[in-house]
């Protein structure tokens, strides 16, 4: 991507709900953004940003030090459960709840170990942040297509998790596709 970091802020003010701005720049403010990498929507937001337009919902965060994010868990209703969806060190997520009022917002953290990761730098609201690459991200979609079928889940199954995996493997699929036919032109840039 050959657009100026300002014209991302710009997009992002404008893109971002208020409140999961809100929650960001909490995280901005309270965590050393070196120290984690924004994986799920988040980096899904910034990888497809420049073609599509992505809502963001709750963050999600990788960790490889659970002191690392201390500072905000000192300050955020924080809970541990058993992660059902990724695959992390110790079988767990931290969820940290950010509130405004009656309005809350998830910040779901997991440990992992990021040499197993492809990461990136993009800026997000003004800051440079890392996030799972593009090429992670679709993989990671196109693969959990096939998990989430009724016939794999069974009693487990959930529609919007095979629904949310298909839609976003779909995008990925589709910039790839164009790039390769040299027609990534014919998609609306949402950025300019």
């Amino acid at each position: 991507m050959n657009v100026e970091n300002t014209s991302f802020l710009e997009y992002d003010k404008r893109n971002i709900r208020g409140f999961q701005q809100m929650a960001l720049e909490f995280l901005f403010n309270n965590v050393n953004m070196s120290k984690v990498v924004f994986c799920g929507g988040i980096a899904d937001y910034i990888n497809l940003r420049e073609y599509y337009d992505i809502t963001i919902n709750d963050i999600d965060i990788i960790f490889e030090n659970e002191q690392d994010l201390q500072p905000m868990i000192s300050k955020l209703a924080t809970r541990r459960y058993p992660s059902k969806f990724y695959k992390t060190k110790n079988g767990e997520a931290l969820v940290n709840i950010f509130r405004v009022g009656e309005t809350s917002i998830n910040i779901d953290s997991f440990p992992r170990d990021f040499s197993n990761v492809t990461h990136i730098q993009s800026p997000l609201l003004g800051k440079m942040v890392w996030h799972t690459s593009f090429e992670e991200s679709k993989i990671n979609h196109n693969n959990e297509i096939h998990l989430n079928t009724s016939q794999a889940k069974g009693n487990d199954y959930e529609w919007r998790r095979l629904y949310k995996h298909s839609r976003k493997a779909s995008l990925y699929n589709n910039v790839t596709f164009l790039e390769e036919k040299n027609l990534i032109h014919t998609i609306k840039k949402n950025i300019l």
